[in-house]
């Protein structure tokens, strides 16, 4: 089977997810081509690329036996083009009314050959397939070292202000990826701290840094029921008075740390290896 994943670019957290997936089809000896449309076709917005994917896409069809695209902003052009042989996964629920519209058109028009990554989001399409996000677990690891227990991470600018405000309430310390943090580093930044902070927007699709803070081990990850949050085993805050009251008790030592976070991930499949085989699936009857 010949593949070609479609996205927006190579940076952030839809690119790890494309990545990861790319490696693990790859093992399994599919052809998989990778296009981007800010990096490679030097295009950086949808009303730009509208024309130009809705052409590419009808080549690219003939060329590929699937493409799997990523983001309603890909995928619309090539709907509209006619371009038939297409699967798409949908990583969050937008909070622009009318890219919600463009989404719930995308997903409406697609079936089952629509992804959405969280619960959350298949409670919203019923008509699309769930497939979660995954962490990799060879990368994300516990590593030897200090472990600053009165130091807070953040790694992404989701609420940081209010985060930084009440850590400094509580006479903790904070630290920040300040996203220049190169990749390969990240497991040593979680090494470093005592307790990870993440409360994103409440239309996030997934939150992947709660499942690489689990599987290196954070003692204290706190979050909310955003995103994937509502089924993972980490604490979880409605607000900044409550993220106030859990940072204190961390600080006196009133709270356990959490455990056996890695063996969650995988007794739940929250890994690549298991979500790559039920794309494989789904790619299989997509096809036929």
């Amino acid at each position: 089977m010949k593949i070609l994943m479609l996205h927006t670019q190579k940076t952030g957290g839809v690119a790890i997810h494309v990545s990861e997936i790319l490696n693990e089809l790859r093992k399994r000896n599919f052809s998989v081509d990778e296009i981007t449309r800010d990096d490679d076709l030097k295009i950086d917005s949808f009303a730009q690329s509208y024309f130009k994917l809705k052409k590419l896409g009808k080549k690219w069809s003939k060329d590929y036996d699937l493409i799997h695209a990523h983001d309603w902003s890909i995928v619309y052009p090539l709907l509209r083009g006619g371009v038939k042989n297409v699967v798409a996964t949908f990583h969050a629920l937008p909070t622009n009314p009318l890219a919600r519209i463009f989404q719930d058109y995308c997903i409406k028009k697609l079936g089952k050959n629509a992804i959405v990554i969280s619960p959350k989001m298949h409670r919203r399409y019923t008509s699309a397939t769930l497939i979660n996000n995954g962490v990799n677990l060879t990368f994300f690891k516990k590593l030897r070292g200090h472990r600053d227990a009165t130091l807070v991470g953040m790694a992404q600018q989701y609420n940081k202000n209010h985060i930084v405000k009440t850590v400094a309430t509580t006479g903790l310390h904070w630290i920040f990826t300040d996203g220049a943090l190169p990749f390969d580093k990240i497991p040593e930044f979680y090494a470093k701290i005592g307790t990870f902070v993440s409360i994103p927007y409440k239309e996030a699709g997934f939150n992947m840094v709660w499942l690489e803070a689990m599987a290196c081990e954070v003692p204290y990850i706190i979050g909310t029921t955003a995103g994937i949050g509502e089924v993972l085993p980490i604490y979880k805050v409605k607000d900044f008075v409550e993220l106030n009251n859990i940072l204190v008790k961390i600080k006196n030592k009133e709270l356990e740390p959490l455990k056996n976070l890695r063996k969650w991930i995988t007794k739940n499949g929250f890994v690549w290896p298991k979500n790559a085989k039920k794309l494989i699936e789904l790619y299989e009857r997509a096809i036929e």
